[in-house]
């Protein structure tokens, strides 16, 4: 079977124009690990076990869990105030300030934008030298009122960390988690893992050819939301803690937490059902599943997930946009091929047409705005990236066809579910939420 996951890998990877990519697997007392392609095509190094990915948003995972760590031994509860932890923080709603906690920041519900603009800088005082730019966020909503994914609120929930460790954030990241799981191979700073095989990510180029396009390591602000930079070997070893208990080392929590943070928390949109602590939560079929992958400005692309139930977990690790495809399809082949569990769209039945005027405008982001116009009976939605994105050399993406479910959830034509609909009393229409975000209307 697995000389099938190999065949199948080579050719979406192919097909997809995804230069390389690492798929790793754990099922139940298994690991295996397939690779294809090259690291970086200007080099030609290929995929090892040992190549370097960025992991993107997977790395917020880790942040919760060291938040995690320092609830259960009584550094913070659930409901200690943001405020008292950091008294110089500002924000633009000071009722919010006053109400904000640290469930919010675990569970995205903390209501201020969420895309907030990085600094530049690798100094120690990077993370505070941001959050004290908080004060001209706008804020979407009251703390608690829905979920929204929050960039900024993870970045808050970093310094929280500094603050009540007395260390640096990747300091109480490496003593908390990564060297109690024996993740040797996890990094967060561009001069570690530029001595070490690792993947760059790539872009369209003219014909279809593939150009890197090689932004590693951005700013330091951003690694408790996104920074980290790992092995498929050491995501392995981070899915058999938090799916098994697996550790070499004293536990970053206990059993009791680790589970914890897999339950539903607060209510989320399309395309997940729930947010935990601070874990994604789905279900395929009757199967649940815990998850949450990375994305580094559409270079590389990273899928993390566990079926607690089922005794398997997957990561895939791959270095263009395209990669989020290829690590859908080999999602779907490893639950299908492995566990017989094949994914199975709800019937589509779509709304009042004549609803589509009230979605349409300009929604913003932070860091892109969504341009949604109607076309026929369908939305078409425009992502417009900032100035400061397309500076980097960020490709657009191509507009999505939208339709409207009857129960208000946005889908694709593919009948894929990326957003929905928010009624008056969660801020609607002036407020949409597409892609986890809830995003405002100018």
């Amino acid at each position: 079977m697995l000389n099938d996951l190999q065949t199948f890998l080579d050719r979406s990877a192919r097909e997809l124009n995804v230069p390389g990519a690492v798929i790793g697997i754990v099922d139940g007392d298994q690991e295996h690990i397939l690779t294809t392609g090259v690291a970086a095509t200007d080099t030609g190094a290929a995929v090892t076990e040992r190549t370097l990915f960025q992991i993107g948003s997977t790395s917020k995972t880790f942040t919760g869990t060291v938040a995690m760590h320092l609830i259960e031994n009584g550094l913070l509860t659930l409901d200690t105030r943001v405020i008292d932890v950091l008294p110089d923080l500002r924000l633009a709603d000071e009722s919010a300030l006053q109400e904000l906690r640290i469930r919010h920041l675990l569970t995205h519900s903390g209501g201020f934008l969420g895309d907030a603009d990085e600094l530049d800088g690798w100094g120690d005082d990077a993370l505070a030298r941001n959050i004290a730019t908080y004060g001209s966020l706008p804020q979407f909503f009251a703390p608690g009122t829905i979920a929204s994914y929050s960039n900024a609120g993870m970045r808050l929930l970093g310094r929280v960390i500094e603050v009540v460790t007395g260390e640096t954030f990747e300091s109480a990241v490496r003593r908390i988690v990564l060297d109690p799981l024996g993740m040797t191979e996890t990094f967060f700073f561009p001069w570690e893992v530029m001595t070490r095989p690792h993947a760059v990510g790539h872009v369209p180029g003219r014909e279809g050819e593939m150009s890197t396009l090689p932004l590693l390591g951005l700013t330091r602000d951003m690694n408790a939301e996104g920074g980290i930079v790992s092995s498929v070997g050491d995501q392995l070893r981070y899915a058999r803690f938090h799916m098994r208990g697996e550790t070499e080392g004293s536990a970053p929590v206990s059993d009791s937490t680790r589970l914890r943070m897999q339950q539903p928390q607060v209510t989320a949109g399309p395309p997940v059902e729930a947010i935990g602590f601070p874990w994604l939560l789905t279900r395929r079929g009757d199967t649940r599943v815990v998850m949450h992958g990375g994305n580094i400005y559409d270079i590389q692309l990273s899928e993390f997930l566990f079926a607690p139930d089922q005794d398997l977990a997957i990561t895939v690790l791959t270095n263009s946009g395209s990669g989020k495809a290829l690590g859908t399809l080999l999602i779907d082949w490893c639950f299908e091929h492995l566990r017989g569990i094949t994914r199975t769209p709800p019937p589509v039945t779509l709304g009042d047409t004549d609803a589509l005027d009230a979605v349409t405008g300009i929604y913003d982001a932070g860091q892109w705005h969504y341009d949604v116009t109607r076309v026929g009976d369908a939305l078409e939605f425009g992502m417009v990236l900032a100035p400061h994105i397309v500076a980097l050399g960020i490709p657009a993406r191509p507009p999505m066809r939208i339709r409207v479910r009857e129960d208000g959830a946005l889908i694709t034509d593919d009948d894929q579910a990326v957003g929905r609909t928010l009624t008056p009393a969660e801020g609607g229409p002036d407020l949409l939420h597409v892609g986890l975000r809830a995003v405002r209307r100018r």
